[in-house]
C-alpha cells in the first residue's frame, strides 16, 4: 500500500512497501512529489502500479549481485562447461558493479551507468557486449522464474564492435598449405578441418565408426571439452549432427591411417577414437598440439597467420564462393537454423557438397578469367 505523507508547501513523500530483505529489514521505495494532495495521491497510485509490474515478490530479498551468483548455481548443470566458463568470468566482472542495487524498481539507466566503468576499465567493446548479453541473458530468466515481472535490461545500450574481416584463404593459398602440412603428425586433423568445415572438437571427437569408406561421408555426432580433453555427450547445438561428404584424398589418408593403427594395435574397433593419444586411444589429441602444428605448417607455407578455426572459415568462404546457397552452406558448417531448411538442403548436402569440389571450381573460375 502507497502512503503520502506532507513534507511542506506543495511537497509530499511518496512511499512503497515492497516486503522484507533476507535480514527481516522493512523495504520500501521512496520518492519525493511536488504538487498538490491531488495529484500526490494519483501520482502515489501510479508509482505502486509501477513497483508492482517492475518486482515479483521473490526478488526484493536480492541485490543483483547476490542474483547472478544465485543465478550462475541454478543454470551450471544445464548449460554447456565453456559457456559456464564464460558466465562466471562475466560475473566476476558484474558482481563488484552491481553490489548494493536491489532488484527492484530496476530500469536500463540503473545498469547503464555503472557498465560504463567497464568501459574505463580497458576492457574490448567484444568483451564489455558480452557482459551485457550475459547480464540480459541472467535478468530475462529471472523474469522467467518470476522473480521480476518485467526485463529491466530492455533499453540498455551495449558498445558496438568494429566489424572484423574473418581470415581465410582463397582456394590456391589453402592447397599450399595442405601440401605443405603433409609432413607434420597431425597434417589429416588440419585437413579434416579445412575440406570439412568442421569445428576441431568436433573432429577431435571423431570416431572410426562415424567415418563411412563406401559412401565417401563422415558423420558429426560429438565433440570433445578440449580444455578436460573428454568427449561431450552433445554435440554443440541439435543442427550440429550431420553428414558430411569427403573427398577422394582424404578418405585415403583416414584409410591409410587405420590400416596403420591395425599393424601396432589390432584392437582398433568402431568405438575407437580417431584422432587419439599415443598412450590411451581413449583420449583426444591435445588441441594445443593441433593450434601449435597450424603455425608451422603456415610459416612453412608462407602464409599469413592462421588459426584452426579460420580454416573453418576459409571452408564456409571457399563454399559460398562457389555459389552453394547460403542455407545448405549453413548446414554443412553446422550452424543454428531453422529445422525446416536443414531439412529441405539436407539431400543436397548428400549429392557431393564438399570444399574441393568448390576449390576445382574457383580454380576452374580464375583459369578461365586469366
Amino acid at each position: 500500500m502507497a502512503e503520502v505523507k506532507r513534507r511542506g508547501v506543495n511537497k509530499y513523500q511518496i512511499s512503497i512497501y515492497l516486503g522484507r530483505d533476507k535480514d527481516g529489514k522493512r523495504i520500501i521505495h521512496y520518492e519525493t512529489f511536488h504538487g498538490n494532495k491531488t495529484q500526490a495521491n494519483h501520482r502515489a497510485a501510479e508509482l505502486e502500479v509501477e513497483m508492482k509490474r517492475r518486482v515479483g515478490p521473490k526478488a526484493v530479498a536480492m541485490n543483483v549481485d547476490e542474483y547472478l551468483s544465485f543465478w550462475l548455481k541454478r543454470i551450471q548443470n544445464s548449460v554447456d562447461e565453456g559457456t559456464y566458463r564464460t558466465y562466471t568470468f562475466h560475473v566476476k566482472r558484474l558482481n563488484p558493479l552491481m553490489k548494493n542495487l536491489p532488484m527492484y524498481g530496476l530500469n536500463s539507466m540503473d545498469f547503464q551507468e555503472r557498465l560504463s566503468c567497464l568501459s574505463i576499465s580497458g576492457l574490448k567493446p567484444k568483451t564489455i557486449k558480452g557482459i551485457c548479453g550475459t547480464l540480459k541473458t541472467a535478468l530475462r530468466q529471472a523474469v522467467a522464474w518470476g522473480l521480476l515481472i518485467t526485463d529491466p535490461t530492455v533499453g540498455l545500450r551495449t558498445p558496438r564492435v568494429p566489424k572484423q574481416e574473418k581470415n581465410v584463404l582463397d582456394g590456391t593459398e589453402l592447397m599450399k598449405l595442405l601440401n605443405a602440412a603433409r609432413k607434420y603428425k597431425h597434417h589429416l586433423i588440419v585437413r579434416v578441418v579445412a575440406i570439412t568445415g568442421m569445428r576441431l572438437g568436433e573432429v577431435l571427437g571423431l570416431k572410426w565408426k562415424d567415418v563411412d569408406f563406401q559412401s565417401g561421408t563422415v558423420a558429426v555426432q560429438r565433440a570433445v571439452n578440449t580444455r578436460r580433453r573428454k568427449l561431450k555427450p552433445e554435440p554443440k547445438t541439435q543442427s550440429s549432427r550431420r553428414t558430411i561428404p569427403l573427398d577422394e584424398e582424404t578418405l585415403i589418408f583416414l584409410n591409410d591411417l587405420k590400416n596403420q593403427y591395425k599393424e601396432t594395435n589390432p584392437n582398433v574397433v568402431r568405438e575407437t577414437l580417431i584422432f587419439h593419444a599415443d598412450y590411451d586411444v581413449n583420449i583426444p589429441v591435445r588441441d594445443n598440439s593441433v593450434r601449435r602444428t597450424i603455425k608451422r605448417i603456415v610459416k612453412a607455407a608462407v602464409l599469413p597467420s592462421m588459426t584452426v578455426h579460420d580454416l573453418r572459415h576459409t571452408a564456409g568462404s571457399l563454399l559460398v564462393a562457389a555459389g552453394y546457397p547460403l542455407p545448405m552452406v549453413s548446414s554443412f558448417l553446422g550452424h543454428s537454423s531453422p529445422a525446416t531448411t536443414t531439412a529441405v538442403y539436407a539431400h543436397a548436402i548428400g549429392r557431393g557438397i564438399n570444399v574441393t569440389n568448390a576449390l576445382h571450381s574457383c580454380q576452374a573460375d580464375s583459369q578461365a578469367n586469366a
